[in-house]
């Protein structure tokens, strides 16, 4: 009588359910989908404050408020409002909620958003720092801070005001922790 030799249906079926399983759990840890996405935004996010910076730039320059941080007049706020209420300084969005927050027209549904205390416009810079809402880590139960931009310290994008008349606003991204 002849032997035969191999495996049965049922245990090249059990081989492959095991393998399967061992796919699925195994493939997210070398495929980290979620942290390109989040870098990705960031950088979709910084191309945006340089297109609404520029735009700003130009309705403030047909508007003559470029010149210098308060355009000679003083202001309660310390910054100039083009004609559709947005805060410049040196005709670039300032790093405010009616700044450059207001030019890209976003949210903290969407984006966890922390600005310095204001400082003297045109002086000493501000900073706004936005990060994919729900990365940023918070101590406890307590919300960000929204007077301190050292609240986000992973995962975002920074504006920086222009303290010098015929600078740009500095705009980086830190993908670290994303």
């Amino acid at each position: 009588m002849k032997t035969q030799k191999g495996f049965t249906l049922i245990e090249l079926i059990i081989v492959i359910v095991v393998l399967g399983i061992l796919a699925v759990t195994a493939a997210p840890q070398f495929f980290n989908f979620s942290s390109d996405a989040r870098e990705s935004t960031l950088e979709g996010l910084r191309g945006s404050m340089n297109g609404a910076a520029d735009l700003v730039f130009g309705k403030a320059a047909i508007e003559g408020i470029e010149g210098d941080a308060n355009d000679g007049e003083p202001s309660p706020a310390g910054y100039v409002s083009t004609s559709d209420s947005i805060d410049v300084v040196f005709g670039y969005p300032a790093a405010t909620a009616a700044g450059i927050t207001a030019a890209l027209n976003i949210n903290t549904a969407d984006w966890d958003i922390a600005y310095t205390d204001g400082e003297d416009p045109g002086v000493a810079a501000n900073t706004v720092r936005f990060a994919p809402a729900g990365t940023t880590p918070t101590s406890g139960t307590a919300a960000l801070d929204p007077a301190d931009h050292t609240t986000i310290t992973e995962c975002y994008v920074q504006y920086v005001d222009v303290t010098t008349a015929g600078n740009r606003p500095t705009i980086t991204v830190e993908t670290t922790g994303c």
